[in-house]
């Protein structure tokens, strides 16, 4: 089995209380939802970070 962490990330009130709401609407836990967003960023930026792991500066793109 592939090594696990943990990290616990703490949250401003009005965005927990909008992670809460999204919650309640889905039926999806928290964590369950800072997951998917952390993937779904990590995916649409992968161009990105394979430029940084070669040492270099990607252009920045608002979003």
């Amino acid at each position: 089995m592939s090594e696990t962490k943990q990290t616990t990330i703490r949250f401003a009130g009005t965005l927990y209380h909008r992670l809460e709401l999204a919650s309640e609407r889905t039926g999806l836990t928290i964590n369950s939802i800072v997951t998917i967003a952390c993937l779904d960023w990590l995916r649409r930026h992968e161009d990105q970070l394979s430029l940084w792991e070669e040492g270099m500066t990607p252009p920045h793109e608002s979003e």
